[in-house]
């Protein structure tokens, strides 16, 4: 029965949860996860339904560069909020700065997440629209490893899609993600969360199997 105490908006999403039939993927992901269809909420109204971003902003300046001072400033001033920021969300190449970050900036945001202990999410689709020659895109992990770490030193994902840069733009909505530097329990239930989600368009999926295992070229004696 439904706490009718409880705020509209926070009954809205309880409700959400509850309503049958549904979207049989939800139910799926809440049993796969040991969950329980039993849900009582006791939240204030102003009690966030999402997580709290912090937004950063890049410096024109520098070619649109990620300066790790501004980033170490709000991390402090998050925590002063009582926000614990998990993760850094960088987009390199950028959208819509177009921007390539140097790799020496590269280097100064993985030592940032390394000392931070912040999984570092990295954006990277664009990687193969690159329009200024004397820029060069450089992968986060190739950077990481220069540097000596290796996967037990800092937390990764690198995303890549056939959408932007291969032969699909803008209708073949494939994508990929490669998670280093975490447990095997920690990957298997983001495996869970990527098995819930809506799937990409058959062409899609085809195009990114085939950037992820590429075709081999097989000779015949005759």
């Amino acid at each position: 029965m439904a706490n009718t105490n409880l705020p509209r908006r926070i009954i809205k999403e309880t409700q959400r949860l509850l309503n049958e039939p549904g979207y049989d993927a939800f139910s799926c992901l809440v049993i796969c996860l040991g969950g329980v269809f039993k849900l009582e909420l006791f939240l204030p109204e102003e009690y966030p339904m999402a997580a709290p971003k912090v937004p950063y902003y890049l410096d024109e300046a520098t070619g649109w560069g990620l300066e790790v001072s501004e980033l170490k400033k709000l991390l402090q001033e998050a925590k002063s909020n009582g926000i614990t920021v998990r993760a850094l969300v960088v987009i390199n190449p950028g959208n819509p700065t177009g921007q390539v970050l140097a790799e020496e900036n590269q280097k100064a945001i993985v030592e940032f997440c390394k000392e931070e202990g912040l999984v570092l999410l990295a954006d990277e689709v664009y990687q193969e629209n690159v329009y200024v020659p004397e820029k060069k895109f450089h992968s986060f992990k190739k950077v990481a490893r220069s540097m000596g770490y290796g996967e037990k030193d800092i937390h990764l994902v690198s995303f890549q899609s056939v959408l932007k840069g291969y032969y699909g733009e803008c209708g073949k909505m494939g994508g990929y993600m490669e998670v280093t530097g975490f447990g095997a329990d920690v990957r298997e239930h983001i495996y869970k969360l990527a098995s819930v989600n809506l799937c990409s368009n058959i062409t899609g999926q085809i195009l990114a199997s085939l950037v992820m295992s590429p075709p081999k070229v097989i000779s015949f004696a005759i």
